[in-house]
């Protein structure tokens, strides 16, 4: 987070470092997302919440890819 806090605070509008902020924002939202993913299975028992919370990394993942490439125009 505080990575993130760095790159968005120099608010440079090179392609480069709008793609190092959208990598990182990725990670701590994957981060989180796999953490909370254990914690639900720990406790449920199931795989279900590993399935569901591994496809919004998917789409997060995707749209992130989007955006990079649409930087790279």
């Amino acid at each position: 987070m505080v990575s993130l806090w760095l790159i968005q605070k120099t608010k440079s509008q090179e392609a480069h470092m709008q793609a190092s902020y959208i990598f990182t924002s990725n990670d701590i939202i994957i981060n989180l997302g796999v953490i909370i993913a254990g914690v639900l299975v720990y406790f449920t028992e199931s795989r279900l919440p590993d399935l569901i919370i591994g496809s919004i990394v998917f789409v997060v993942v995707l749209r992130g890819a989007f955006r990079i490439l649409k930087l790279a125009k």
